[in-house]
């Protein structure tokens, strides 16, 4: 019977090892993922941010960008770890990345006598380095996100072999090359005023100083990752300062009873412990959903422009003028029910719940009348204007949306219904704007895949199709 009841606790044991160390493990990265998926989305939406130069304007210097967009995702993983989301009283609660257990040497290649204690801070806290350099291991990247595969392995010495990832040459390095994110292998340089980005707890040069190279629009920007890590340190990828951070691994407690490999080489899972990570990649996407604006925020206006048209505009200002009797835009000095339109206001300016905005505001809504309107109401209106186009078989729907501002013509300044058109470059907006719909497409049960197949092509900027120009937002793609 003794024999019995100590074959049934060893095998309890077992069950132990695993219901603690796989358990440790699994809770461990599902936090660090959480900070990373979050971070990543951050550091992306920031991307386009600007900042006030010495003359108190805004401008959008591509350095200054990247610092405020790397400092955006340091902190968010800072919030992610902290329970009231005040790093600077302590955490009391002691969220993290995982527990941090102290474990003593021990003795022989079994590592036996050896002695547990939790340290006062007893969970990992997380700093990401801001890796101004954009090396391909670091903790933040920039770069480009193409699919891959699935369930093909995304990271590590296969990535490395191939040549080619997302149509361009490999510039990832070691372990941490992928085969579907391809880090930039440049980025933004500084002004003369300033060398490097302040740190989460510096303050911000104010005003700050413009001048800075680079660029963060094109398509090797597109994307932003982010990885968070607890594992030995062996070959200095894992821990440099300004690049990459790591915590300690996740040592084995219950398992340390098992037949795991204990050796006294430059690993041993028995002392060094097991390596845990987290990888999250945002990828900058036309928007699907914009809201009403807001105070400080921009977001969706009372007109729409027609996709060839929109596509077509210039980087200098149109002139437009609007018909009050139908709400049309039309291109050019005049305006009549009979002069092709270029556009239509959906809404007279006179409805305080702004329903009509609200009709025009998710891709794939049908574009609503045009309403009649006074044109001294309209002043000036910025935002993400919705963009439609016809749907084959189908109505006219909204595609998507381009950032436009609509003032007043200084050259007809008498005629309040005379406007110049300005649209801005294709940017991540900060806010205010999804690539992710909160509900399903406003599409009839008859929509055909053909149609919807369509819209989307439409929606989606390619080699071979209209050039909006498209509001961008961050989605999580891995």
């Amino acid at each position: 019977m003794l024999v019995q009841v100590a074959l049934i606790i060893f095998a309890l044991f077992g069950l132990l090892s695993l219901v603690v160390d796989v358990g440790f493990m699994r809770l461990t990265q599902a936090q660090l993922q959480n900070a990373a998926d979050s971070a990543a989305v951050e550091g992306l939406r920031r991307r386009d941010v600007t900042v006030q130069n010495a003359a108190g304007q805004a401008v959008r210097d591509p350095y200054a960008s990247d610092c405020l967009r790397r400092a955006a995702a340091g902190r968010m993983v800072r919030r992610t770890f902290d329970d009231d989301f005040n790093a600077a009283n302590g955490d009391d609660l002691q969220f993290g990345g995982g527990p941090v257990i102290g474990l003593s040497e021990g003795v022989t290649s079994l590592h036996a006598l050896q002695t547990i204690a939790a340290p006062v801070a007893h969970s990992y806290k997380p700093e990401l380095q801001f890796n101004q350099g954009n090396v391909g291991y670091g903790d933040m990247v920039s770069g480009r996100f193409c699919y891959t595969e699935d369930p093909k392995a995304a990271e590590g010495a296969d990535a490395l072999a191939q040549e080619l990832v997302c149509t361009e040459e490999q510039r990832g390095v070691g372990a941490y090359a992928r085969t579907d994110f391809n880090p930039n292998g440049t980025s933004p340089e500084p002004p003369t005023a300033i060398s490097e980005c302040p740190g989460l707890d510096e303050e911000l040069p104010d005003p700050w100083p413009t001048g800075g190279t680079g660029s963060l629009t094109t398509v090797d920007d597109s994307a932003f990752l982010v990885r968070l890590r607890r594992s030995p340190e062996f070959d200095g990828v894992q821990i440099e300062p300004g690049v990459a951070s790591s915590g300690p691994a996740l040592p084995l407690l219950f398992g340390r009873g098992a037949t795991v490999m204990s050796n006294e080489g430059p690993y041993s899972p028995r002392r060094d412990g097991f390596t845990v990570r987290a990888t999250a990649i945002a990828d900058a996407r036309p928007a699907l959903q914009v809201g009403l604006p807001q105070a400080n925020q921009l977001g969706v206006t009372p007109f729409a422009l027609v996709d060839t048209y929109a596509a077509n505009l210039p980087v200098t200002a149109v002139q437009v003028t609007i018909d009050p009797a139908s709400g049309l835009i039309c291109n050019g000095l005049v305006c009549t029910a009979v002069t092709p339109s270029i556009g239509r206001f959906i809404d007279a300016l006179t409805d305080a719940t702004r329903a009509a905005w609200v009709g025009v505001s998710t891709v794939g809504n049908a574009l609503t009348a045009a309403r009649p309107l006074n044109c001294a109401a309209i002043g000036t209106r910025t935002g993400y204007v919705p963009v439609y186009s016809a749907i084959t078989g189908d109505t006219t729907r909204i595609i998507g949306f381009t950032r436009i501002a609509l003032n007043p013509d200084p050259a007809r300044a008498a005629n309040t219904c005379a406007k110049v058109i300005v649209r801005s470059a294709s940017l991540v907006a900060p806010d205010n704007a999804s690539a992710v719909l909160t509900n399903r497409l406003a599409l009839p049960v008859t929509a055909t895949a053909a149609q919807v197949r369509e819209l989307f092509e439409k929606q989606r900027v390619a080699v071979g199709r209209l050039d909006y120009q498209p509001v961008l937002a961050p989605a999580l793609a891995r």
